[in-house]
């Protein structure tokens, strides 16, 4: 087991950490991105994921100065088999020992779920490291390896974007909260269950992890319709100054008409008349669905990447 510098303390997270966490999650999204990309309504809502445990899934490291300088957690997403975890150390204090202490801890909880995973199940604990990073380097000496890279796209609006318009036979409608859930929910899992990782979610556990989070505003969502039926959906949220498309989708049968293009720039209107310039997404580099695509066509680039790393905590039987 890997221990802290001497001074360095570790400890669980409670609730009055939170900004200071933040502000740790912030100094890091600068100095790894260039920007910040952390909110206290991001870390909130991360604690109150379903089966998210405080006091067993989150670790905190304070200097002798009592800063936080490390953070980590561990979420197991799909229950005991898909472990998302991150670590984040201030750039400062990097380098330490700090990075494999809290690895050790996040490997441990991961072979926790492990010990309770179905016999037959496979078991990997997830992780982001920007490729090239120390802390990527620091993955793969301890047998992770890079299974994926995401993109983030974004636009200026400022700079223009195609007019809105719903392909023929189509309805591009804003989404009925207290009516709409269970069309949206299913719209979307169909619409991503042949994409890398999907995790098929209950529908209450969906709808709170969405509907629940502090900056959602129902006003910002629309559904695509073909009379009755719900195509396709896309949920953006508003992040400060940022508008960020969580999920964007379009079920199988519908794909190739337009309707993922129409709902992405009836987002985009919405943005622009809140006075919202920059919209942003994240998209699987890999994906199959002509996605990546789309974008660009909509007058989106590419403006980082983010690498996904998996440790094979149980193989499958």
């Amino acid at each position: 087991m890997n221990e802290l510098p001497p001074g360095y303390l570790l400890r669980r997270p409670e609730p009055v950490d939170a900004p200071g966490i933040v502000a740790l999650l912030v100094a890091c999204d600068i100095a790894d991105y260039g920007r910040p990309d952390s909110t206290l309504e991001d870390l909130q809502a991360d604690w109150a994921h379903p089966r998210f445990d405080r006091s067993r899934d989150t670790w905190m490291v304070v200097a002798p100065d009592r800063a936080i300088v490390g953070y980590a957690w561990a979420w197991d997403r799909v229950p005991h088999i898909d472990v998302q975890s991150d670590l984040y150390v201030l750039p400062d204090h990097r380098g330490k020992g700090i990075e494999q202490v809290l690895l050790d801890l996040l490997e441990g909880r991961g072979r926790e779920h492990a010990a309770a995973a179905p016999p037959q199940a496979g078991v990997h604990l997830a992780m982001f490291a920007k490729l090239g990073s120390t802390l990527a380097a620091l993955l793969e000496s301890r047998g992770y390896s890079h299974v994926r890279t995401y993109l983030r796209m974004t636009i200026d609006l400022k700079a223009g974007f195609p007019a809105p318009g719903a392909p023929e036979g189509i309805e591009i409608r804003p989404f009925r909260r207290g009516i709409d859930e269970r069309a949206v929910h299913s719209a979307i899992e169909e619409s991503f269950a042949d994409h890398f990782r999907f995790a098929a979610e209950p529908h209450d556990e969906w709808v709170s992890r969405r509907e629940g989070h502090a900056d959602f505003d129902p006003d910002l969502w629309f559904v695509a319709w073909e009379g009755v039926e719900a195509v396709g959906a896309v949920l953006p949220y508003a992040f400060g100054d940022l508008g960020w498309v969580r999920e964007l989708g379009v079920r199988a049968r519908w794909r190739g008409r337009g309707i993922g293009k129409a709902l992405l720039l009836e987002t985009f209107r919405v943005f622009e008349t809140r006075r919202l310039d920059r919209v942003s997404l994240g998209v699987d580099a890999e994906n199959a669905s002509g996605a990546t695509r789309l974008y660009v066509g909509v007058g989106m680039r590419e403006e980082e990447r983010h690498d996904l790393y998996h440790l094979a905590i149980r193989g499958a039987r």
